[in-house]
């Protein structure tokens, strides 16, 4: 009668333990120092329950800099077929025949980016999908931190007495209002590479050069 007891007593995968081993900076370590994972992932749909990723990009930026040496983008085969979601990422199924296991995927960013900072714009979506799969692949997920461009520049516009609605905090409007390039269809890699820029644009007009973590970490939550 108490067998829902023992998924308690099961040891938690090796890969989630290791990940979750090593600690995010503390919070009044000055953002300059922090080493950021910015990811954008596209996806079968929006319901990360239902719903499958077919590509994740990332790039990594140290001490204010991206490193596009360790720039990554990675096709992933989903179980089912991408259907009409492949009107908005381009991806079809033929391009995913040959496409990494998700797996292979989720443990090489479990393994290399253990500790690092993730970024993402309108956060939530990239962190539900990784959250699910850790659960479906490993039966547990970590818990996943974001820092979110998407709040940052919400905070940043109405700190300046700005009315903001939704289509301002897209990520192609942000990247206007920043005067920074950005392409008109979605790509993990590209989209991700775009976010990145987002987010050191932002910090610099922040003009607070001694922004700690945690300090950040408070803007973005709103």
């Amino acid at each position: 009668m108490f067998g829902w007891l023992k998924l308690h007593k099961e040891p938690v995968n090796a890969i989630v333990q290791q990940f979750e081993a090593v600690a995010w900076p503390s919070f009044d370590t000055p953002v300059s120092q922090c080493r950021f994972l910015v990811i954008d992932l596209e996806t079968t749909g929006l319901d990360a329950k239902n719903d499958h990723i077919v590509s994740l990009g990332w790039v990594v930026i140290e001490q204010q800099e991206i490193n596009l040496a360790k720039a990554r983008h990675l096709l992933v085969k989903p179980p089912v077929s991408v259907g009409q979601s492949a009107v908005f990422h381009g991806l079809h199924d033929k391009d995913l025949s040959r496409a990494q296991d998700l797996a292979d995927v989720m443990t090489e960013l479990l393994q290399h980016y253990a500790g690092a900072v993730f970024v993402a714009h309108h956060a939530s979506i990239e962190q539900k999908f990784l959250t699910m799969a850790c659960q479906r692949l490993y039966g547990r997920s970590p818990k996943f931190k974001f820092i979110d461009t998407m709040q940052l520049e919400w905070q940043r516009l109405l700190n300046r007495g700005k009315v903001v609605h939704q289509r301002d905090l897209r990520l192609p409007a942000c990247l206007s209002r920043h005067h920074l390039p950005h392409n008109q269809h979605h790509h993990a890699l590209e989209d991700a590479f775009s976010c990145a820029l987002l987010l050191l644009s932002q910090l610099k007009k922040s003009r607070d050069h001694q922004m700690t973590l945690g300090e950040l970490t408070a803007l973005s939550r709103g």
